[in-house]
């Protein structure tokens, strides 16, 4: 297998478990906020990502520029990142919340042409606008849909400048030292300290509650998930380019589509937009999987 497909497959897997991951957070928004499940998702993954990087070592991955790189990466992407994507999932819902996260692609995009010195074809672009407007499309708002405050939308752009920045320190760190087992334990820690530091300037209501419930098994499952979907994008910037994983990561909302209309019937509703977006999206996805064929 080419390394091209190599990164089709793990950017594919990468958005499987985006699209899992938000369904857990739906349902545990009733247990937590969402500062405690970002929290509670890191502190359930570092002692294993450790491990793993203590039992894979090797001396070739030392290098204090790619360890930089990778910290730099978490203070964007695990962190303020990850904390409005699931204030996002929690006021606007899978649905919605999901393909707007897939803008994703258009800023990394911007981002790589800009200071990684890629060069996308014009395929990957039109394959990314796609991506794009199927995002736009299925944040459209109907009177079927449940209330829900523009204002929110606010929050998954925050989520998706957050990790596109994140991106970028990502790729440089692995094109130094090609490890994600390595990038994310470095990233997923530097995350963690960072919102403990956050946290100290936080009001008392607004603080992670750590206290022992459901918000753990839920959180903590939905934390694991979405770290080996991390893991999954980290290998697929190894063998690819960015401007190839980043908007085949983000066909997500065509699967949590599916995952919504079959366990969030109580919760989401599919509704024309979302279903025309979710063919913007997928078309997106294969327009850049047939040019890499």
């Amino acid at each position: 297998m080419t390394d091209n497909l190599l990164s089709v497959f793990y950017a594919l897997t990468t958005a499987v478990g985006a699209a899992t991951f938000s369904l857990i957070v739906r349902r545990a928004q009733n247990h937590g906020s969402a500062f405690t499940g970002v929290v509670i998702g890191l502190i359930v993954n570092i002692p294993w990502l450790c491990l793993a990087t203590f039992l894979l070592w090797q001396d070739s991955w030392w290098n204090p520029k790619a360890f930089l790189l990778f910290a730099l990466s978490g203070l964007s992407g695990p962190s303020l990142g990850r904390l409005f994507m699931f204030r996002a999932i929690h006021q606007l819902g899978v649905s919605r919340a999901s393909p707007m996260l897939s803008m994703n692609p258009l800023f990394s995009a911007f981002f790589a042409f800009l200071f990684l010195g890629e060069r996308p074809g014009p395929y990957i672009w039109l394959g990314t606008l796609l991506v794009v407007i199927g995002g736009a499309t299925l944040s459209l708002k109907t009177k079927k849909d449940i209330e829900w405050k523009r204002i929110s939308l606010l929050l998954p752009i925050m989520s998706v400048l957050g990790f596109s920045v994140s991106n970028i320190f990502r790729k440089l760190g692995v094109d130094i030292v090609p490890s994600p087992i390595l990038g994310i334990t470095i990233t997923s820690i530097s995350g963690l300290f960072f919102l403990w530091f956050l946290s100290l300037f936080s009001s008392r209501e607004n603080k992670p509650d750590l206290s022992w419930g459901r918000s753990w098994w839920l959180y903590g499952v939905s934390g694991l998930i979405n770290t080996l979907a991390f893991l999954s994008h980290y290998t697929a910037l190894v063998y690819g380019d960015l401007t190839i994983v980043s908007p085949l990561s983000a066909t997500a909302p065509f699967f949590a589509l599916f995952m919504s209309w079959i366990f969030l019937k109580d919760v989401e509703r599919v509704t024309v937009p979302i279903l025309i977006g979710t063919v913007f999206i997928v078309s997106g996805g294969i327009l850049i999987v047939m040019k890499l064929i």
